[in-house]
């Protein structure tokens, strides 16, 4: 079977429609990079021109189809070096094309319309594409990266030849060769269709391969990228199986935080090493991925190699590796803001404490020490204004009343002063051995008369050789108070009962207890809390602070002791504390 030449002009137009085709599908998918676009138009350019040559046999419209036929082929071959420059990101002289395009179609017109010569027009199209074919070899050469060596020089060599097959051919039309009609079954007409059918696809084949090995050039760098983003995060980043948990990949950050070495997790999973405090956490982040894909901010316990326990702020998304659903996840650890959190909280309660011991310190001036004062002040104004007209067991019953007045404003300011003291961290603290009873009695003396008055019986259960190691300001200021509060509590005719006795651990214990009128139970547990209003006057109107109690325990604690009551309504109450007998029992 015999081909002509228009057989071979028809399959290079279908040829390069295909190419459109297959140059169209890699412009969709790379846009990012800009030559398939030109390279796109090359093809379409090519097919415009070799369907244009089917034409020729049409007389009227000959010039016509000439002109489109060599611009489309001249412009094919521009918009591939267009193409190749903008593919290496190169910019392109657009003077310079445009200069040499309009000097090709001038000169190609001239020869075509005012000196009809197919002898020059072969030579100047076999011309320039050869120049334009070396112009593309010098920029593969020359723009070429490492990761696309091989297909550029691929092409290069396939453009030199390109170049070296129409530069023969002006050659040899410049030596004399014919060219009468190009569909002419000779061999120099058959050699630049064979060159573009070969060419062409070998082109396309080069060009896909050099856009493919940039791709995965530039995947593989971002990869490498994305690995060094992933290794070099501050935060521990981890990437686990979904069903299993096996861990695939870990960051440095990971094995910062947990303490473990990659070595050490790879090929093993999360319930294996015990990372979570409690698995059930891992289970519920699990559970809210497969509902939403994602997790954010996920708060857990962590447990390190070292078995320190940490808190980490997880965020989590599923990721597809070959097909498996992965796990990625970035925990950032929020212990130290946690502890700062929870500093911060006790500060909080702090303050708030100390508002509620100024609020119970402006209530104390404002009430409970103002009155008394107002109390001792109206007697006085009554002994100064009206002294002439009182009798004398008048006189005595005011003076009487001026002195337990006097004596509560006493044992108030004594119990704020060392309040005061407390809250500033300037107690002082001299503790020494000494005989109990005697403490006792000595500290008792200003609490007989308010309980004579009230007809209040005090008993004593101390063993006369019983010693203490204690402060003996401290433990005269908790028998005064505990005592006290036993007298203004209690009603009259009642009882108190004072007990010591050696206990295990060479402490003593104390207690207080009396046939007042008790406490329920809500009152006992507020009973140390400033903020809450416990303070309440006594069986005779006695005016009470709640400060008294609260030194008491401070003062307790401060012997390294222990502080506790028992009380129930109208039945009385019994206090309680232990003291160290010996001065190894105190931790200074």
């Amino acid at each position: 079977m015999e081909i002509d030449i228009r057989t071979i002009v028809f399959i290079l137009g279908f040829t390069h429609l295909m190419q459109v085709l297959v140059f169209f599908h890699q412009f969709r998918i790379n846009k990012t990079y800009n030559g398939p676009g030109w390279w796109l138009m090359w093809s379409a350019a090519e097919a415009i021109g070799f369907g244009a040559m089917l034409l020729r046999n049409i007389p009227s419209i000959l010039p016509m189809i000439i002109i489109i036929q060599n611009s489309m082929f001249f412009a094919g071959t521009i918009f591939l070096y267009i193409g190749v420059i903008r593919f290496f990101n190169r910019k392109v002289n657009l003077k310079l094309v445009f200069g040499a395009a309009l000097a090709f179609l001038f000169v190609f017109l001239y020869f075509l319309f005012l000196d009809d010569n197919i002898q020059v027009r072969s030579a100047i199209i076999s011309a320039a594409l050869a120049a334009i074919s070396i112009i593309t070899t010098y920029s593969l050469f020359y723009h070429k990266t490492r990761h696309i060596k091989a297909s550029a020089n691929f092409l290069a060599v396939i453009f030199v030849i390109h170049s070296a097959i129409f530069m023969s051919r002006c050659i040899m039309i410049i030596a004399g060769t014919r060219v009468d009609n190009i569909f002419t079954p000779t061999l120099f007409n058959f050699l630049p269709y064979f060159d573009a059918l070969i060419v062409s696809l070998l082109w396309t084949f080069g060009f896909i391969i050099m856009l493919n090995q940039r791709l995965n050039a530039e995947m593989s760098e971002a990869k490498d990228d994305l690995r060094v983003i992933f290794n070099t995060s501050p935060d521990a980043a981890l990437i686990t199986r979904l069903d299993d948990g096996k861990i695939v990949e870990v960051n440095e950050g990971y094995t910062a935080i947990s303490g473990y070495t990659r070595e050490e997790m790879s090929g093993k999973s999360i319930p294996e090493i015990n990372l979570w405090k409690n698995i059930a956490d891992r289970q519920r982040v699990v559970e809210i991925l497969k509902e939403q894909g994602y997790s954010e901010n996920y708060e857990a316990v962590f447990v390190r190699k070292d078995g320190v326990e940490i808190t980490g702020l997880m965020s989590a998304k599923i990721i597809n590796l070959q097909g498996v659903p992965h796990i990625i996840s970035i925990t950032r650890d929020i212990t130290a803001r946690k502890q700062a959190e929870k500093e911060l909280e006790l500060k909080n309660e702090l303050l708030i404490k100390l508002n509620a011991e100024k609020d119970k310190f402006f209530s104390i001036i404002a009430h409970d020490l103002r009155s008394p004062f107002n109390a001792f002040l109206g007697f006085t104004q009554i002994m100064a204004e009206d002294l002439h007209k009182l009798k004398l067991d008048e006189i005595q019953k005011i003076a009487m009343t001026m002195k337990i007045s006097a004596t509560n404003l006493y044992r108030l300011l004594e119990n704020l002063l060392d309040w005061s003291r407390i809250q500033r961290n300037m107690t002082g603290f001299d503790p020494e051995q000494f005989l109990l009873m005697p403490k006792i009695s000595e500290s008792l003396q200003s609490i007989l008369e308010p309980a004579n008055k009230k007809e209040i019986n005090i008993d004593y259960d101390i063993p006369e050789d019983l010693e203490v190691f204690a402060d003996e300001y401290m433990l005269g200021s908790i028998i005064r108070n505990l005592t006290s509060n036993a007298v203004k509590f209690t009603d009259k005719g009642g009882k108190i009962n004072i007990k010591a006795k050696p206990v295990s651990g060479n402490s003593v214990e104390i207690s207080i207890s009396d046939t007042g009128i008790g406490m329920n139970k809500k009152m006992i547990d507020n009973l140390f809390k400033l903020d809450e209003q416990t303070n309440r006057k006594g069986t005779q109107g006695e005016p009470s602070t709640g400060l008294g109690l609260i030194i008491c325990k401070d003062f307790v604690e401060k012997h390294g002791g222990k502080f506790w009551l028992e009380s129930e309504v109208a039945k009385g109450s019994i206090f309680y504390f232990t003291i160290p007998n010996k001065n190894d029992d105190i931790e200074f």
